[in-house]
């Protein structure tokens, strides 16, 4: 018996593959768990991150139940769900007079699981309703409303107000969120291979996101009229996923120079199990199998030491970054070129035309900062 079947007594979760289709499934005892899994399906539907992410909180709370000898439709209760958090927390039946090492956006994570779960097995009619005080101010046309079971309860759940007035909220941490020219010279001079380079610059010159450009096949690179496709659909084998809109992307010159130079050495080399994925690993046991993000992050974090900064600096997400403040600093000072809100829209592949309004408040502080170091040798010319 594992581990895991000892501490969750035989509950676990388990991954279904399909060719490219990715579900995840709660067991007990190798055989799925209904309502768990219809539900995981449906919220897997746009991403199997997702999906992964919600069966493993879900899981938590089974387990949690099983050990208290609660089935999840018994639950009616907001006191079960207040001793669930104390067990997230750590404290048990412990006095509350210390600090969680749980973050409070964890514990919100969890409760809205639950809200979501019990959302859908009142939809389904799995679970009966409960009337619940919508809130609380009474009204002559509804004074009451059949919620979903505990949906009330957990979405009004206060949670700065509960036990969870001991959470710890997570540091914010000091990425760089985009480059210098300088800063993208030392770390490519850095990466080890012809292969991370590419990857690099293909980041740093189209803003693609890393899973967009892991997932990235042989067919998606058109050399002739230079362009990349970014396609959405589901990479089983790196788990690689496109999150934006889909769109061609033109890229210079010297960037499909770059791409084709490793389709003919690296890859030709490391292509030992006839991938049509573009990005592979190039050595050890994976050789040949499509490349993962957490493998290509340990190397630009390593790169980025190299080149002078902190590891805990380095994300992959700051090419896509940088090249999204390029085009705002392009679009406002050489209105020659053309370039608009919608051009940028399209590039980026961004859903929501609000998204620019970020990079936009980046360009005005770099401007305000410019004018601010113009104003002292103005005044002190002027006192003299």
């Amino acid at each position: 018996m594992s581990v895991d079947d000892i501490r969750g007594l035989g509950l676990r979760v388990e991954l279904a593959k399909d060719n490219n289709d990715i579900r995840y499934m709660i067991t007990e005892n190798g055989i799925p768990i209904q309502d768990p899994c219809l539900w995981l399906d449906l919220v897997s539907i746009n991403s199997f991150l997702t999906g992964e992410r919600y069966a493993y909180a879900l899981l938590r709370y089974l387990r949690f139940l099983k050990r208290n000898s609660l089935d999840y439709r018994q639950v009616v209760s907001k006191r079960v769900i207040e001793e669930y958090l104390k067990e997230l927390l750590g404290l048990e039946e412990k006095v509350i007079s210390i600090e969680s090492k749980i973050t409070f956006t964890a514990i919100n994570t969890h409760i809205t699981v639950l809200k979501s779960f019990y959302h859908w097995l009142e939809d389904e009619m799995k679970v009966h309703t409960n009337p619940v005080l919508y809130n609380s101010r009474r009204t002559k046309r509804a004074p009451f409303v059949n919620t979903k079971l505990l949906y009330g309860q957990i979405w009004n759940y206060v949670l700065e107000e509960s036990v969870l007035n001991r959470v710890t909220y997570r540091k914010k941490r000091n990425h760089l969120k985009w480059y210098t020219s300088q800063e993208i010279e030392r770390i490519c001079d850095n990466l080890p291979s012809i292969r991370d380079k590419t990857i690099f610059r293909i980041s740093i010159e189209t803003g693609m996101r890393i899973g967009e450009i892991l997932g990235l096949k042989l067919n998606h690179f058109d050399a002739f009229e230079p362009s990349i496709s970014v396609v959405r659909q589901q990479n089983s084998e790196n788990r690689a996923l496109v999150k934006t809109q889909e769109r061609i992307l033109f890229i210079p010159s010297s960037l499909s120079v770059l791409i084709q130079s490793y389709l003919i050495s690296e890859r030709a080399e490391a292509d030992i199990e006839y991938s049509n994925y573009l990005f592979l690993n190039n050595i050890g046991v994976h050789k040949g199998k499509p490349l993962k993000t957490r493998n290509f992050l340990r190397i630009l974090k390593n790169a980025g030491e190299a080149a002078g900064h902190n590891k805990t600096e380095i994300r992959t997400h700051s090419g896509r970054s940088t090249r999204a403040q390029q085009l705002v600093e392009l679009m406002r000072d050489h209105p020659e070129l053309g370039i608009t809100p919608t051009f940028i829209d399209e590039e980026m592949g961004w859903r929501s035309p609000n998204t620019i309004k970020i990079y936009e408040k980046g360009y005005s502080q770099l401007q305000k900062k410019k004018i601010l170091e113009r104003i002292p040798p103005i005044l002190l010319s002027k006192n003299k």
